[in-house]
C-alpha cells in the first residue's frame, strides 16, 4: 500500500461546502495555505468520501470494492445515501481497476501504512457467505499487504478502523483515547497492536469533563505536506496537537487544526470526509 504521508492531492464531495461550511472553508484554507491540490467531486450522494472512493495501492492502482453498508441499506430512508463509486469515478475522469473480489466494505474501515493494513471484524459480518481464512487471504492479496484484524465495537455501528487508529510508520501507530470510553476493548485493541507494531502509543487527555468529540483527533487528514487535526473549540485540542506532534516529528513543523465542529455533528471527521492518494503514482488522473 502507499503510505498515508506519501498522498499528495485531496478530494471531498460536491456537497460538503453546503453540509459543513465551517469545515469546508478550514480544510480548504489551510490546503491551500501549503499548496496542496484538492478538488470536488461529483456525482456523490453524501458527505463520507473516504467510504466508497478506491483505495490506492503501491504501484499506484485504485482498487475498487462493493459498498453496501449495512447501516444505510437496511433502511430505505438511507439507501439514497448510498453513492455508485462507479459512477462517481466515471463522473470524475477517475479510472480505478474492476471489482474483481466482490469483498463488500468501506473504506474508512481501512488504515493503512505500507505493508500493513488494520481493519476491524465488521469486515467478516459484511461477508458472511466467505469464511473468515478465505476473506482475509483475498485481502492481504487484494492489498498486498499483511491483514491486521481488531475487533468490532458494536457500539459504533460503522466499525470504522479510522476512528481507532492510525500509523506513525510502519512500526509504530497512534490509538485514539479509547481508554478514555471503555477501557476493556481499549485493553483487547493494545494487544493486539503491540504485537504487530514495536510502538503503540495512546491518546489522553487531562481534563475535568471529557468531550464525546474527543475520540476524532485520530481521525485527521495526512498529505505528504501537512497533517491537518480537527478542533472543536475545547480544551482537547492543544492536548492533542500537542501529543501528536510529539509522536510525529516529521510533521512538527506542520501540523494544523482546522475547525470540524459541524463535520462531527454528522457522525465523522476529516478523514472520513476526503478522498487521498499520489497522483505522481497514478497515470490515468487528468
Amino acid at each position: 500500500m502507499i503510505p498515508e504521508f506519501c498522498s499528495n492531492r485531496v478530494f471531498y464531495s460536491a456537497k460538503l461546502p453546503e453540509a459543513c461550511p465551517i469545515a469546508y472553508r478550514s480544510i480548504t484554507k489551510i490546503l491551500d495555505k501549503y499548496g496542496v491540490p484538492h478538488e470536488a467531486l461529483k456525482a456523490t450522494k453524501d458527505i463520507w468520501v473516504r467510504d466508497f472512493m478506491p483505495i490506492q495501492e503501491y504501484l499506484g492502482f485504485l482498487l475498487r470494492y462493493n459498498y453496501m453498508p449495512d447501516y444505510l441499506r437496511t433502511e430505505a430512508k438511507y439507501r439514497d445515501l448510498i453513492s455508485d463509486p462507479v459512477k462517481v469515478c466515471e463522473a470524475n475522469g477517475i479510472k480505478a481497476c474492476p471489482n474483481i473480489s466482490g469483498i463488500r466494505m468501506d473504506g474508512g474501515n481501512v488504515v493503512h501504512g505500507g505493508m500493513k493494513v488494520i481493519m476491524t471484524s465488521k469486515v467478516f459480518e459484511e461477508n458472511p457467505k466467505m469464511t473468515v481464512n478465505r476473506l482475509s487471504r483475498l485481502l492481504e492479496d487484494h492489498f498486498s499487504a499483511e491483514l491486521i484484524i481488531l475487533p468490532w465495537d458494536t457500539n459504533e455501528i460503522y466499525g470504522h478502523a479510522d476512528g481507532i487508529v492510525r500509523f506513525v510508520d510502519d512500526d509504530t501507530v497512534i490509538m485514539t483515547n479509547y481508554q478514555q470510553f471503555d477501557p476493556k476493548m481499549a485493553a483487547r485493541f493494545r494487544n493486539i497492536l503491540k504485537a504487530h507494531f514495536k510502538v503503540v502509543r495512546e491518546l489522553n487527555y487531562d481534563v475535568e469533563h471529557l468531550s464525546e468529540n474527543s475520540w476524532a483527533y485520530i481521525n485527521w487528514l495526512q498529505t505528504d505536506k501537512v497533517l491537518i487535526i480537527p478542533s472543536f473549540g475545547i480544551p482537547e485540542d492543544e492536548q492533542a496537537q500537542q501529543q501528536i506532534k510529539r509522536w510525529m516529528p516529521q510533521y512538527r513543523d506542520c501540523i494544523e487544526m482546522a475547525d470540524a465542529s459541524d463535520l462531527v455533528r454528522e457522525g465523522g471527521c476529516l478523514n472520513c470526509a476526503t478522498w487521498t492518494i499520489d497522483s505522481r503514482r497514478l497515470q490515468s488522473l487528468p
